[in-house]
């Protein structure tokens, strides 16, 4: 079917979007997450340590703002904790180059908890926007032959950016959405995009959405 609507107040795509009855019932930045194999694909480069949304003054009190980068690791908290138990997901980050912090999805339970817990207090924010190595590495691009149909480890990405592609080996936006389109013929992965930013990445990332099935969120 086709699915339209709002995500708290925020426009999404107009497109055929069939979850899995038997998915997950969690959500980041408000996009249901309805997968059973999921990658979350987080942006840690330095423009992440901008304040997020608007910070509401306390008289008298310095009010310290939350980063953008504070603000997706708490989304992405929320959504593991209330993930399906029989689902599985990956985390992956990218700034000038992309990292892959677990070869095998994994159980939303309290080891892999504990274990993403820690990871997450270890992020800082700085380098580059090396968006291309972040989406190889969460779709396993490099793995993908040309006309051979290979069934994805995800069927779900999740990608949060708040700019455009400054580095690494493809940095034209259109490129990368001709690779990524040509590649998810065969991978058929959902791809939802949150935009945490200003400018002109959000249209990039609406485009990446709507061209693979997917919801996009301007935050």
């Amino acid at each position: 079917h086709t699915r339209y609507g709002t995500v708290t107040g925020v426009q999404t795509c107009a497109l055929p979007i069939s979850p899995d009855p038997n998915g997950t019932r969690s959500a980041f930045f408000g996009i249901p997450v309805t997968g059973r194999q999921i990658v979350f694909l987080i942006y840690t480069s330095g423009s992440m340590d901008e304040p997020y949304g608007m910070t509401t003054s306390v008289p008298g009190k310095a009010v310290q703002p939350v980063t953008r980068l504070a603000a997706a690791k708490e989304q992405l908290l929320l959504a593991v904790q209330s993930m399906d138990p029989q689902a599985r997901y990956q985390v992956v980050t990218f700034a000038s180059e992309a990292r892959v912090y677990s070869k095998q999805p994994v159980p939303p339970n309290a080891a892999s908890l504990r274990a993403l817990t820690e990871l997450l207090s270890q992020l800082k924010a700085h380098g580059g926007t090396n968006l291309y190595d972040g989406l190889a590495q969460a779709l396993s691009l490099q793995q993908l032959k040309f006309g051979q149909e290979t069934p994805s480890p995800i069927d779900e990405l999740f990608v949060l950016s708040d700019g455009e592609p400054t580095a690494g080996a493809v940095r034209d936006p259109e490129e990368i959405l001709r690779l990524v389109r040509t590649a998810n013929v065969y991978l058929k992965a959902r791809i939802h995009c949150v935009f945490a930013g200003k400018g002109e990445g959000a249209e990039f990332l609406r485009k990446l959405a709507v061209e693979n099935g997917g919801v996009f969120v301007q935050r």
